[in-house]
């Protein structure tokens, strides 16, 4: 009787905490729905003339920025303690692709991409040659491409040597004097390091989808990386933001003060254009309340510049209203008074040196 006593007292136990984790999986779907029903009606209100793919794409953008500026939000109260929705969605089951569906992609790192782009000459004949034979043998063989790749180049040509292929002119890692041996390991070294950078770089990408615990396995030794996403609204479109090449260009811009001289002569010549039609937009503007407020603040002082309103003083600027004072910078510098925040000139303490700042100005809309 007291073992039946013990095992119906185990029973109960389990079925309460059972419950109570299947509970965190209740209060979150619960609040997500709610919150995508929300999210709908705001991006429907606001965009009416969308519908289909496009619909679905700034939902799902619209409902992963709302949930995560609610993340610390508390949304399960147990009396003694409270459970914000991350700390929710955290503890909640994982159903997995069987139970809730989502995506399963395997993603294949071009190790013969990599060594092409290792060499310097990527058309070399026995360089491709080898290349397509190491692709055939890598279907048939647990081996690593590296590997693969120096037996494919040396069955095709047994007494050339890979180092003239490979050799930089730097001549740090591959020599003229380098073995086929030492080659093979620093193609395999550097195989290594670019999977090992694809994936973290997937990893990444999969955090700004907001995919509950999602599975990734990495076979390092054939570069390829499976990818499990379960509860994912838009397969098609994760799968092309996971397949996207990352490309780092530089471009060469123009500094800040080189802009800031442009702006000034086109400023100048606007108020001469104004003055000789006699428009009156020159002196007389409907700004809005947050431009008004930032012109109080002197945020309008430093776009036109101190010069500017200083020598205006001597004229009786001081004296005018906020309103008048508008006007007249306005028709002083049309362009420019709504130019906010900019043209500042900053220095380095130390050396003196002109810094060039990142952005020229702001402007209200």
């Amino acid at each position: 009787m007291q073992l039946k006593g013990l095992v119906k007292i185990f029973t109960i136990a389990l079925i309460l905490i059972s419950l109570f984790q299947l509970s965190f999986t209740f209060v979150v779907n619960n609040f997500e729905k709610k919150q995508a029903a929300l999210v709908e009606r705001q991006v429907k209100t606001e965009n009416p003339t969308l519908s289909g793919e496009a619909l679905e794409i700034a939902k799902a953008d619209k409902l992963r920025f709302v949930l995560d500026s609610l993340s610390s939000k508390s949304v399960m109260n147990l009396g003694v303690t409270q459970y914000s929705y991350q700390e929710a969605k955290d503890q909640q089951l994982n159903l997995g692709l069987d139970l809730q569906g989502g995506m399963n992609v395997v993603l294949e790192v071009s190790l013969d991409e990599l060594i092409r782009n290792m060499s310097n000459n990527p058309q070399d004949p026995a360089l491709n040659a080898a290349l397509t034979k190491a692709k055939q043998m890598q279907s048939s063989s647990q081996d690593n491409f590296s590997n693969l790749f120096v037996k494919a180049y040396e069955e095709m040509n047994p007494n050339a040597k890979l180092a003239p292929l490979f050799m930089k002119p730097d001549g740090k890692t591959i020599t003229t004097t380098s073995t086929n041996d030492q080659v093979r390991a620093a193609i395999f070294k550097e195989s290594e390091d670019a999977i090992d950078r694809t994936f973290r770089v997937l990893q990444t990408r999969i955090d700004q989808f907001g995919v509950a615990q999602p599975n990734l396995n990495l076979d390092k030794n054939r570069g390829i990386i499976s990818v499990e996403l379960a509860g994912v609204s838009n397969p098609e479109r994760v799968r092309k933001y996971l397949q996207a090449t990352a490309k780092l260009e530089f471009w060469e811009t123009y500094s800040q003060h080189e802009i800031a001289q442009n702006i000034m002569k086109a400023d100048e010549a606007l108020r001469s254009y104004l003055s000789s039609t006699g428009s009156k937009d020159s002196t007389s503007v409907a700004l809005n309340d947050t431009t008004k407020a930032a012109v109080k603040d002197s945020s309008l002082s430093a776009a036109l510049g101190k010069s500017d309103l200083a020598s205006d003083d001597t004229t009786g600027f001081s004296k005018l209203s906020d309103e008048q004072k508008m006007a007249k910078a306005r028709a002083m510098n049309p362009l420019r008074s709504f130019l906010l925040g900019g043209f500042e000139v900053r220095q380095n303490p130390k050396t003196g040196e002109v810094i060039n700042m990142p952005m020229i100005s702001y402007v209200y809309y």
